[in-house]
């Protein structure tokens, strides 16, 4: 089921490796798990098909999702809310010196943020275990063009614009570490991009292929048919970020 938000459509991205599933999509008919995989091991990742699921057939689903909430510290307050406001072209609908209810559409709001001085940073948020990102739909290349643009103008720019082959994304960080992603589809249904996901090629590479913004920028504002820029190159093997990457430097081995 789909809920769309003048014209951002959220989902919730809960796969590292299946960036964007979709929860928001229209049924189809079977469901996807993934099972056995290490990074390590690119035969590993495993996909069942499993079209006769009953397991939570019969349980009640939400019809769309209302809003989320995200705590900070009040020496981060005014710096969250200014960013959230400029990355969804929101407005505040109610504030008072704890919280502020954030709004884009005709719902009550959207999210809210909550300054809470009992609470602490994550102090390595990227390698915490902790909600991994939020990802949120527009409707074509040329509306994610223009959201780059209007961040970018505002001091917010992505750090990892990527082609995962079911989508084409841009991934952005807050003030406190958290992951947005804004996102379009590159299949015109959720059964054409779960087919690709369960390909030799997505296999190889469930992480996808980073793409050169401004190269990138300068293909979708001269008309080129957006069927073109969504076609995922094929790069070979990648089962990380850092793989193949023109973002990410590989952290030490120690680390790692």
């Amino acid at each position: 089921m789909e809920t769309t938000v003048e014209n951002i459509t959220i989902s919730i991205s809960i796969l590292e490796l299946a960036v964007a599933l979709h929860l928001l999509r229209p049924p189809v008919s079977s469901t996807i798990a993934i099972s056995g995989f290490t990074p390590n091991n690119p035969q590993s990742l495993v996909f069942i098909m499993a079209s006769n699921q009953t397991e939570t057939n019969d349980l009640i689903s939400p019809s769309s999702i209302g809003h989320f909430g995200i705590r900070t510290t009040p020496d981060k307050f005014e710096a969250m809310v200014n960013w959230h406001l400029n990355f969804f072209g929101a407005r505040a609908v109610l504030r008072n010196k704890n919280a502020v209810f954030i709004a884009w559409d005709d719902e009550h709001h959207r999210m809210v943020i909550v300054s809470d001085p009992s609470h602490e940073q994550i102090p390595n948020r990227a390698t915490a275990a902790t909600v991994y990102h939020l990802a949120f739909t527009l409707n074509s290349l040329a509306d994610l063009a223009t959201s780059y643009e209007q961040k970018k103008a505002r001091g917010i720019l992505p750090h990892w614009p990527v082609n995962h082959g079911m989508s084409t994304s841009m991934y952005y960080t807050d003030p406190d570490g958290n992951e947005f992603e804004m996102q379009v589809n590159n299949f015109d249904t959720a059964e054409e991009a779960l087919a690709f996901m369960v390909t030799p090629e997505y296999a190889e590479n469930p992480i996808g292929v980073d793409i050169d913004i401004e190269d990138w920028l300068k293909r979708v504002r001269s008309g080129e048919d957006e069927a073109i820029l969504k076609k995922r190159p094929v790069i070979g093997q990648r089962l990380s970020r850092y793989e193949n990457s023109i973002y990410f430097q590989k952290p030490p081995a120690s680390t790692a």
